[in-house]
């Protein structure tokens, strides 16, 4: 393969999304650069979310599949294998290159396109083919399954349940920290780390701009709890979700890190879906990652209040999207008609020693 080739492959496998853009992946080379293998940065990523690196994993997912998408369009075939290394299990894929005839896919410019839109959605309908479209575009990846809600009193139940991550993130002083270590304030911070959220990507309207620096302090945020704090910011979620036209949540009928990559792939997908058809799309995956959490019993560090919040969560989110009871949450979604966003987070270098 020629190397600039590979080049345009790996910028684009590197616009995939990850938790608060830590981007924890690293590439090695070999075999003329018709080998790519992909490892997992575990300190990159050392939220109360990433239990057993799930979500890195499933940022993985995300790497793989619009490489995949980059290389048929480049003429090349990308046959990947998911863990080759059974000690090493941050070695997360190998992937080989065959040469083929270039293939257009219609997913391709969305790579680029797509980002994060955490700002209010204006309510409308879609069209049941942009549905379908939607739905279809999860169906080759195996173990996984896709749910989809429309219909307004059904979206406006569920947002009433997505609601509460967003309220433990800031009643729990470990996430809270998490999150105000990932967000950029500035143009020299963005630009000298190449990770993370800046601010202008937080959906925040101009009162909220106002205030949130001081939301900094874990001290001034507990003490603002005692006057519902929390519960605002969660209402702030509930209002988003209920105008949004879709809600979607992705669940593996293995719960191993095969499955959770799989599931990444999926989401994948359907944001390039989202995004081709002109939609914006945000990932819901805290609530689900927590939820996993408590299916493994490892939510210990939660306060009894917030242990019960999230396996009451986990009984409302299967009912209502009617999703059996062995499969595993991985993440969520909505999608809807949004405004433009113009800032945009960062990637690292992707380039090739």
């Amino acid at each position: 393969m020629d190397r600039q080739i590979l080049q345009k492959i790996l910028e684009a496998g590197v616009r995939a999304p990850s938790g608060d853009n830590t981007q924890p992946w690293r590439f090695e080379t070999a075999n003329e650069y018709t080998q790519l293998d992909l490892f997992n940065l575990p300190e990159k990523d050392d939220s109360y979310y990433n239990y057993e690196q799930v979500a890195s994993y499933v940022a993985h997912g995300a790497v793989i599949e619009n490489i995949k998408i980059a290389a048929r369009v480049l003429g090349f075939n990308a046959q990947v294998e998911l863990f080759p290394n059974q000690t090493n299990t941050d070695h997360v894929a190998r992937i080989k290159f065959i040469q083929t005839t270039p293939e257009p896919d219609p997913l391709y410019e969305a790579i680029f396109n797509r980002y994060t839109n955490r700002f209010p959605y204006e309510r409308q309908e879609l069209s049941g083919e942009d549905i379908e479209n939607i739905s279809n575009s999860v169906k080759s990846i195996a173990d996984i399954n896709a749910y989809f809600v429309h219909k307004p009193e059904a979206i406006k139940k569920l947002a009433k349940v997505l609601m509460v991550n967003d309220r433990i993130v800031f009643e729990r002083r470990d996430i809270h920290r998490f999150l105000f270590d990932k967000i950029r304030w500035n143009t020299a911070q963005i630009t000298s780390t190449n990770d993370g959220m800046p601010v202008d990507t937080l959906g925040l309207i101009a009162v909220e701009k106002l205030f949130f620096p001081l939301m900094r302090f874990w001290w001034l945020v507990n003490a603002a709890n005692y006057l519902g704090l929390s519960h605002i910011i969660g209402l702030k979620c509930w209002n988003n979700c209920r105008k949004a036209s879709l809600l979607g949540q992705i669940t593996a009928n293995r719960a191993d890190k095969h499955g959770f990559v799989n599931a990444g792939s999926a989401m994948q997908r359907v944001w390039l879906e989202a995004t081709k058809q002109g939609l914006a799309f945000q990932p819901i995956i805290g609530l689900p990652l927590l939820i996993y959490r408590s299916r493994q019993n490892a939510l210990q560090a939660l306060s009894d209040k917030h242990r019960e919040i999230v396996e009451q969560s986990a009984k409302s989110i299967s009912e209502l999207f009617e999703i059996d009871q062995t499969e595993t949450l991985i993440v969520g979604f909505r999608i809807g008609k949004g405004r433009s966003v113009s800032t945009r987070t960062q990637r690292m270098n992707a380039s090739i020693d």
